[in-house]
């Protein structure tokens, strides 16, 4: 009987003691707002909790997934935290999903690191050769570093002796510790020319008759020193016959480097009665309008000209042959007047004087012997499309036989297309110098109206001053501006 007791004793606590435990889940679930049986939230983290990227890669986050049990929660996923790679650094990227007032984390640490060395690049020849150590001039270097920038003042070179060589170590490094080095070898051996400087110009020009005097010269050697003395000159000049003459310069060193310089000396005779010489030019014609006019004040002043020409139409044919049967002189502009074209290079630079001189000879039997560059020798503007074109074509217009002429005074016309006559009349009245070749620079273009109108005025004057109009020939010795280019 007791033991039957005992018996249902203990089964009324265990009761109680399972009806407390319920009522106890129960409150907790209504405190914290969920079963407290219920599975937890896991968040799997994609990718490695630590990763290490690279400065300046491209980072892109893998992300994470959130479950609970077998139900997929991810879209409750908050992510914070960014990384910087262009900054070094420890990134954190954290990602949570809070559910009622609990909230459930996990974490990425993203280290981005610069294991990249410098781009250390040489300028130059990496093996050179010198004629002493002395006498090397540094090509030059640059240190680039993707995370530090520009690190060319940072860098460092050593120096080691060889028997005939030297070795130059370049070295740099950033601020991560990434290093770079690059080498350089110098041997040493005269392999330098010597220089030739010509005293006063290397063109000369001579009327006819005129004795040539050379005005001498230097040759100096960056190992042997003063070499004027071996210096061997070729090529004569005869003062009573025009033409063009070549001297050439020639030097050798002990090591037997070779240099050589060039003078021309042009023989000219101008050929006419007075010393008071007016050559008036037109640029850029023909036209069917101005050029015209030009041509019947010219003719009713018995005054001839020279027209430097660019390429002419079918219907402006006819002008050009008026003016060579009127004595006048025909000249080459250029087929074109197009810098970006025209001194693109020297090739078809040449070409466009060939191309008009070619048109000018199947026209009209016409050989065209002298040319004048657009903008003139002086002109900068081929700079900017060919570095030393101009020094090169006047060397080489000369030796294929063409004459090149430039102005010494300016009529002002080129300025624009509404110049007063009266402005065009005193530039060329007040430019004239009196003795010697004294060349006009107009235009003869559709626009240049006023041109015309003031070239009566000029004749009158010139003619009234003693002034005899002429045409420019290979026989005149050519006017020539500074070369800039």
């Amino acid at each position: 009987m007791g033991n039957g007791k005992n018996k249902g004793k203990s089964g009324y606590i265990l009761g109680a003691i399972i009806t407390l435990t319920i009522l106890v889940i129960g409150v907790l679930s209504m405190v914290e707002g969920r079963i407290i049986f219920s599975p937890r939230i896991k968040i799997l983290l994609n990718d490695e909790k630590n990763v290490t990227v690279e400065a300046f890669s491209d980072y892109k986050d893998a992300g994470a997934t959130a479950k609970r049990g077998k139900t997929d929660c991810t879209d409750q996923i908050v992510t914070e935290g960014t990384v910087n790679t262009e900054k070094l650094g420890e990134y954190v990227i954290t990602y949570s999903v809070t559910e009622k007032k609990h909230t459930y984390q996990a974490q990425r640490h993203v280290t981005v690191v610069d294991t990249t060395p410098p781009e250390l690049t040489l300028s130059g020849e990496t093996e050179m050769m010198v004629s002493s150590r002395k006498l090397y001039k540094e090509p030059g270097y640059t240190a680039m570093d993707q995370y530090d920038g520009d690190l060319t003042e940072q860098v460092t070179v050593q120096e080691e002796a060889g028997e005939d060589s030297y070795t130059l170590t370049y070295h740099v490094q950033d601020s991560s510790g990434n290093e770079s080095t690059a080498e350089r070898r110098l041997i040493i051996g005269d392999v330098v020319a010597p220089t030739i400087k010509l005293k006063g110009d290397d063109r000369v020009y001579l009327y006819k008759g005129t004795s040539y005097s050379e005005e001498g010269y230097t040759a100096t050697d960056d190992l042997d020193g003063d070499v004027t003395d071996r210096v061997a000159v070729k090529g004569s000049v005869d003062g009573d016959k025009v033409g063009s003459y070549t001297l050439t310069y020639t030097v050798t060193d002990k090591a037997g480097n070779t240099a050589s310089a060039e003078r021309i000396v042009s023989v000219f005779s101008d050929n006419v009665g007075s010393s008071k010489r007016l050559y008036l030019t037109f640029d850029d014609g023909p036209s069917s309008e101005v050029t015209p006019r030009i041509l019947d004040i010219l003719k009713k002043n018995n005054a001839k000209a020279t027209f430097f020409i660019l390429n002419y139409s079918d219907a402006n044919k006819e002008i050009v042959r008026r003016a060579i049967n009127e004595g006048h002189t025909i000249a080459i502009h250029g087929y074109s007047h197009d810098y970006a074209t025209i001194y693109a290079s020297d090739e078809t630079f040449m070409k466009n004087v060939y191309r008009l001189q070619d048109k000018l000879m199947a026209d009209f039997g016409y050989e065209a012997k002298l040319v004048r560059f657009p903008g003139g020798s002086s002109n900068t503007i081929s700079c900017d499309y060919n570095q030393g074109i101009i020094s090169r074509m006047a060397k080489r217009l000369e030796q294929e036989g063409f004459t090149y002429f430039d102005w010494n005074i300016s009529s002002g016309d080129a300025a624009g297309n509404t110049v007063s006559a009266d402005v065009i009349y005193r530039n060329v009245t007040k430019g004239l110098f009196g003795e010697g070749n004294n060349v006009v620079l107009m235009h003869d273009t559709n626009y240049k109206t006023t041109t015309a109108d003031a070239l009566q005025d000029i004749i009158y004057y010139a003619k009234v001053n003693g002034y005899e109009l002429l045409a420019l020939t290979p026989d005149t010795r050519p006017c020539h501006h500074g070369i800039a280019n």
